[in-house]
C-alpha cells in the first residue's frame, strides 16, 4: 500500500492529470476542447481500472492535506478560525493569511476568502468527477464501485458541510456540468442540511465496516456515522445526533478511548476514525510546524491567555497539550498536540479529522437537549476522567449544555474550527468575542461571498450582510 498513500505516485501520475483537469471549475471548457496526448488516459478509461479510480480520490486526500480547509498548514481553518475566533493571537509582522481573521477586518476581495471558497470547490468538482465515473464504468467490480462511490459521496457532504457552516446560503453541487456550475443557485442552510444527509446516507450505505487501507487514511461506514451524527448535532436533531453518536461508540472492536491524554494525537491512537497520511513515511503534521513555537515572543501565533486560564488546576490536557516559551518575566503559549515538527523514522503523527472523543461530546450534548441528564454526565464524565478531573457538578439541563461546551473548547481548541463552530451554533458567539475582538459585529458570524464569484454568477447574489 505504500505506492499509493495519498500521494501522486509515478505509477498514477499520468491519471491524475486528468482529474487535476477536471478539478479546474472554470475552465471545464478549455478541458474539453483541448486533445490528450496520445500517453494520457481519457476521463472515461480513469475509471475503469479501481488503481486509478482510487489515485483520482488520492488527489482530493492530497489536496485536502496540503491545501484545502482542514490542511494543517496556514491556510487551514484550524490556524485561520482559531484566529477568528477566541483561541489564537497574532503576532506576525508580516501579512500572513490569518492577519485579517484575527482583525476581525475581512472584505469579499480578500483572497483567503476566495481561495476557500474556490479550492473547495474544486474537490467538490473533483468528488463529482469520480461519483459519475464510477457510475458509468462498466469494469469496476460491484465492491469496488460501492467503496469508490461512498467515499466520494462522503467527501462531497464534508466539503458543502464546512463551506456552509463558513458561508451560510451556498449551492450545493451534483454535477460535473460547467454550464450548470456556472450558473447555479444558493441553497437555504436547511436544504444543504439535507442534501448532506442524503450523501452520508449513501455513503453509510456504500462504504465498508473496515477500513479499506492500514492508518485509518480513508473514512470507512463508522466514519460516515460519526460525521451524521454531527450534522443531526448542528441541525437541532437530537435523537438523531444521540443515535448516530451511538452507532460509532458501540463499535468496540475498532474504537476504544484512549486511556490517557498523550496518545491521542498518535497515528496509532485506537480513538482515531479518520487521518490523512503524510506525503512520505518520516514527515508528521503541519500542524506542528504551524503552531509550535520555541523562542519569545511568538513569530506567528499564540494560544490566547483567556483559553490557557480556562483550564481547571489538574487538567493534563494543559500540561499536555499546550507548550510554554518564557523569556524574561513573560509566558507564551503554544497548541502541542501535535509535537513532532520534523520529520522521523517512521512517522508517528497524522492529522487527524475525526476522533471518539467528538461522540461522546456529541452524545452528551443531545441527551442533555433530551433531558437525559444522567447519560449526559456519563459521556461528559468520561472525557473529564480521562483528563484527569473530577466528575461534573453541573445537574441541570442548562448547567450541564454550559459544561459541556466548556469542555468541547479544552478538548478540541485549535482543531479544525470547532471551537468557532460551536460558538456559531450555539448562538454565543456574539456575547462571547464581543467582549475581545475589536469591531465586532453580529454580521461577522458568516464570511463574505467572494466578491469575484458573484460578478461570474449573479445567482449567488445577494453577498451577506454587513460586506
Amino acid at each position: 500500500m505504500k505506492n499509493i498513500k495519498y500521494e501522486m505516485t509515478f505509477v498514477f501520475a499520468y491519471c491524475l492529470l486528468v482529474v487535476s483537469a477536471l478539478c479546474l471549475l472554470y475552465s471545464c471548457d478549455d478541458f474539453v476542447s483541448v486533445d490528450l496526448p496520445s500517453n494520457q488516459l481519457t476521463g472515461e478509461a480513469v475509471f475503469e481500472d479501481v488503481a486509478t479510480a482510487d489515485a483520482a480520490l488520492a488527489h482530493i486526500y492530497a489536496q485536502l492535506r496540503h491545501d484545502v480547509l482542514v490542511t494543517g498548514t496556514s491556510n487551514g481553518l484550524s490556524c485561520l478560525m482559531g484566529n477568528y475566533a477566541d483561541e489564537l493571537d497574532y503576532y506576525s509582522s508580516g501579512n500572513l493569511p490569518a492577519l485579517h481573521f484575527n482583525q476581525n477586518n475581512l472584505l469579499a476581495t480578500n483572497s483567503t476568502v476566495g481561495s476557500i471558497w474556490k479550492s473547495t470547490y474544486n474537490l467538490i468538482y473533483a468528488s463529482n468527477a469520480v461519483i459519475e465515473g464510477v457510475l458509468n464504468s462498466g469494469s469496476l467490480s460491484a465492491t469496488n464501485k460501492s467503496r469508490l462511490l461512498g467515499e466520494a459521496y462522503f467527501i462531497r457532504a464534508y466539503l458543502h458541510f464546512y463551506l456552509v457552516n463558513l458561508y451560510g446560503e451556498i449551492p450545493y453541487v451534483v454535477s460535473t456540468d460547467y454550464k450548470v456550475n456556472t450558473t447555479i443557485s444558493k441553497l437555504a442552510v436547511s436544504d444543504v442540511y439535507s442534501k448532506l444527509t442524503t450523501d452520508l446516507q449513501q455513503a453509510i450505505s456504500s462504504l465498508p465496516a473496515t477500513y479499506a487501507v492500514a492508518g485509518r487514511a480513508k473514512p470507512n461506514k463508522s466514519t460516515a456515522h460519526a460525521f451524521l451524527s454531527r450534522v443531526k448535532l448542528y441541525s437541532g436533531q437530537w435523537s438523531e445526533a444521540a443515535f448516530y453518536a451511538d452507532e460509532v461508540i458501540g463499535t468496540t472492536s475498532l474504537y476504544n478511548l484512549p486511556s490517557t491524554v498523550t496518545s491521542v494525537f498518535l497515528k496509532t491512537s485506537t480513538g482515531t476514525l479518520w487521518q490523512l497520511m503524510p506525503q512520505t513515511n518520516t514527515f508528521n503534521t503541519f500542524e506542528a510546524q504551524t503552531f509550535i513555537f520555541v523562542t519569545g515572543p511568538p513569530p506567528t501565533y499564540a494560544l490566547t491567555d483567556g483559553l490557557v486560564s480556562s483550564f481547571e488546576v489538574g487538567d493534563l490536557r494543559r500540561t499536555n497539550w499546550i507548550g510554554t516559551v518564557t523569556s524574561g518575566a513573560q509566558s507564551w503559549y503554544y497548541p502541542n498536540k501535535y509535537k513532532e515538527r520534523v520529520a522521523t523514522g517512521p512517522s508517528v503523527e497524522n492529522s487527524i479529522l475525526f476522533r471518539l472523543e467528538e461522540l461522546y461530546l456529541i452524545r452528551a450534548e443531545a441527551n442533555a437537549q433530551l433531558d437525559n441528564l444522567t447519560s449526559a454526565q456519563d459521556d461528559l464524565n468520561v472525557i473529564r476522567n480521562r483528563a484527569g478531573l473530577s466528575n461534573t457538578l453541573a445537574n441541570t439541563k442548562t448547567a450541564l449544555l454550559e459544561a459541556i461546551q466548556d469542555e468541547r473548547r479544552k478538548e478540541f481548541f485549535t482543531e479544525l474550527g470547532h471551537r468557532w463552530f460551536d460558538l456559531k451554533r450555539t448562538g454565543m458567539v456574539n456575547s462571547v468575542l464581543s467582549g475581545v475582538k475589536p469591531g465586532w459585529d453580529a454580521t461577522d458570524i458568516l464570511l463574505p461571498l467572494p466578491s469575484s464569484e458573484l460578478l461570474l454568477n449573479s445567482n449567488l447574489l445577494p453577498q451577506n450582510p454587513g460586506y
